[in-house]
């Protein structure tokens, strides 16, 4: 496994212990873990405040234009002057985890890489689920939220927001099997079983040889010139 290179990209429904899934999975495999430390890169690379980028990831603005599946790629042409701060940094989301990609084996949460690396063979796409009763006490104690109905109210807008997010920046359906390689309730696994679960299904995925990629090579977290690395820099 060390002699090939190899993604595991995670889409997830909120509070079904994603971040402690990807975590024990970079930690197995020793490699990196991509999840809100994309912003810290790109806000280190562009100058932009990190705590201001955090509040436009993963959401959908509302354009002049209707919020439509597809709805970004569809209106490309037409909104072409007219991106939005979370366009803009959709596309260097996109490009920064793209050339991630291209040169380094990591696990990575969220921002619709499922959809974006679909055609890359060396990803693994998976969907994390679980039932309300799993998730309500992980999203009280995230959130610091006292009764379950704020809980549920919280998880529902969490997860509405990356539905939009998912379907606008892409033509797949979020949470559904057309966007991932499998779906796994971590619930009835528990935490520890869905890893072991996604670790059984890496090894089958990954056990061919390498194929051919470009020496990984660490990802510098300082800030760099854009045009090195192919990013606009946009005053998001």
């Amino acid at each position: 496994m060390k002699n090939r290179q190899m993604i595991i990209s995670i889409g997830r429904e909120c509070g079904c212990g994603e971040y402690e899934i990807g975590k024990k999975l970079a930690e197995y495999y020793d490699i990196p873990l991509y999840d809100r430390n994309i912003i810290e890169i790109l806000a280190e690379r562009t100058g932009q405040d990190p705590a201001k980028l955090e509040k436009l990831e993963e959401t959908v603005a509302r354009h002049i234009l209707p919020v439509r599946k597809n709805g970004f790629a569809a209106q490309r042409e037409e909104l072409l002057g007219k991106m939005t701060r979370q366009d803009q940094l959709f596309l260097l989301e996109k490009d920064l985890i793209n050339e991630l990609a291209g040169r380094e084996s990591f696990v990575i949460i969220g921002r619709a890489a499922n959809a974006f690396l679909a055609g890359n063979p060396n990803t693994l796409r998976l969907f994390v689920y679980a039932s309300e009763g799993f998730k309500l006490p992980r999203v009280k104690e995230r959130y610091g939220l006292n009764s379950d109905l704020a809980a549920l109210r919280k998880m529902r807008q969490v997860d509405q927001a990356r539905r939009e997010y998912f379907e606008y920046y892409s033509d797949l359906t979020w949470g559904s099997s057309d966007a991932h390689d499998f779906m796994i309730d971590s619930g009835v696994f528990g935490i520890e079983g869905t890893v072991e679960t996604i670790i059984n299904m890496a090894e089958r995925k990954f056990k061919s040889p390498l194929l051919t990629q470009t020496e990984a090579v660490p990802v510098e977290h300082g800030r760099r010139n854009s045009a090195a690395v192919g990013l606009a820099v946009p005053a998001l």
